[in-house]
């Protein structure tokens, strides 16, 4: 049987997609569900070799490698945090931007079930559901600098700049 993803949608192996290049049989919804699957072999991966270097710590080269895929996998992280910041901003940004101070201050002091309560509230207020890539910057696998990389990324994204008047300008 094959693997599931997500949304009910089968498995792609990367064959399986450049066949359907070949053939021009593609749709944006194949690389979406192939690049999402990748994200989540990426994520299991990162667990196992953590795993292994948690029972293995004196092995130089398996810190190096889990060092280096940590690094590779935040700043995919970030970069889809300040994505989803600015996806946000037209519709929250305004509330983000008036609560803004407030929680760059508590991500700078590192209070993060306070910054958690913030965001949280805002999305509720709106009435949706607080996206899992925002939920992945609050594990507590990530020490508080990361945290703070993670969570400024999407904060500066996500407050919706003011507009100056003709007059201020």
């Amino acid at each position: 049987m094959p693997e599931q993803n997500d949304k009910n949608q089968k498995a792609i192996s990367l064959e399986e997609l450049k066949e359907k290049v070949r053939n021009n049989n593609f749709q944006y919804e194949d690389f979406e569900n192939y690049y999402k699957q990748m994200r989540e072999k990426e994520k299991e991966f990162l667990s196992l070799l953590e795993w292994v270097c948690q029972s293995k710590r004196d092995d130089k080269n398996l810190q190096r490698l889990l060092q280096r895929s940590s690094l590779e996998s935040v700043s995919n992280l970030m970069e889809d945090l300040k994505n989803l910041g600015y996806g946000v901003q037209k519709d929250l940004g305004e509330d983000f931007a008036k609560m803004g101070y407030r929680l760059l201050e508590q991500v700078r002091a590192g209070k993060t079930s306070d910054v958690m309560y913030g965001i949280s509230r805002i999305f509720i207020t709106h009435q949706r559901n607080l996206p899992d890539i925002l939920n992945e910057a609050f594990k507590p696998y990530y020490d508080v600098e990361t945290f703070k990389c993670l969570l400024y990324a999407f904060l500066s994204a996500a407050i919706k700049p003011e507009r100056k008047s003709k007059q201020e300008a």
